[in-house]
């Protein structure tokens, strides 16, 4: 039996890994409970080097969409859109933490127009590549972000002056709220063992751990500490001695799909 039973507030999905993501109604998930298409791209920069926004914060700038047969990315005064297969064939580095190296992954170069749009927000060389399935499942990268509205409230309270655009700034996947219509309660999601919805079930694999990518305003692409800041201060008060967090990650047991309003139960780890 459930512990708790919410409800699924929002949904996004970040084709361009480093980008801006897009808020969607339904979030099909793969057979292997990953989304689909999620992070399916990514950035590198003139090492050939997957790259983040924590290097590059106006990428906060660019937002990258779905569409039929292709990918659109949509900045400031400039939007494109590539096909979103072929490519040229390309090997790109990734950093693996645990190996404290990187890896060689198979990738496809999306051309010459897509890094323009790059360059000109960000400042610097940058490509857009499309990654090969082995790339987007790396063991060390985690299938779904999962944050409650009661976390985002309370660092919102924690925050010395208001900030905008705080659930832009974790990225999550899925927001849950109370199946109240109220917020759910703070850090409830801390908790997490499993969510179930119907046969689906999406089972916690970690903690997410927190960078300065939190502290990028998504309207101006600009740094301000004092959101990771507080971030750290609420982290320390739940998790002494470890790094900053701030949600959890989870994977689904198969295909399914996730939609807007639908009734999440969870089973918590009190």
């Amino acid at each position: 039996m459930a512990d708790l039973v919410a409800r699924i507030a929002a949904l996004w999905r970040y084709p361009v890994k480093s980008c801006a993501g897009e808020a969607v109604d339904t979030l099909p998930l793969g057979r292997d409970g990953w989304p689909e298409h999620d992070r399916a791209w990514g950035i590198v920069d003139a090492a050939g080097e997957l790259t983040w926004m924590g290097a590059h914060p106006r990428l906060a700038l660019v937002q990258a969409r779905l569409q039929p047969g292709e990918v659109a990315l949509h900045a400031p005064h400039a939007r494109i859109a590539v096909s979103a297969d072929g490519g040229m064939p390309v090997t790109v580095r990734g950093w693996n933490g645990e190996r404290q190296d990187f890896d060689l992954l198979q990738a496809w170069d999306m051309g010459d127009d897509a890094a323009a749009l790059l360059a000109q927000v960000a400042g610097t060389p940058l490509r857009l590549v499309r990654l090969s399935e082995a790339a987007q499942r790396r063991p060390v990268l985690n299938a779904l972000h999962v944050v409650g509205d009661g976390s985002l409230q309370a660092w919102r309270d924690a925050l010395p002056s208001p900030l905008q655009g705080l659930a832009e700034r974790v990225r999550p996947n899925v927001l849950l709220t109370g199946d109240d219509g109220q917020p759910l309660a703070p850090f409830v999601e801390d908790l997490l063992l499993e969510a179930q919805l119907g046969a689906l079930t999406l089972r916690r694999t970690g903690p997410c751990v927190r960078c300065v990518m939190t502290s990028v305003d998504p309207q101006t692409g600009e740094p301000q500490p004092p959101a990771l800041d507080a971030l750290t201060r609420l982290s320390a008060e739940r998790a002494p001695g470890e790094p900053v967090q701030f949600g959890v990650y989870a994977a689904g047991n198969g295909a399914g799909v996730l939609r807007v309003g639908d009734a999440v139960e969870l089973t918590l780890n009190f």
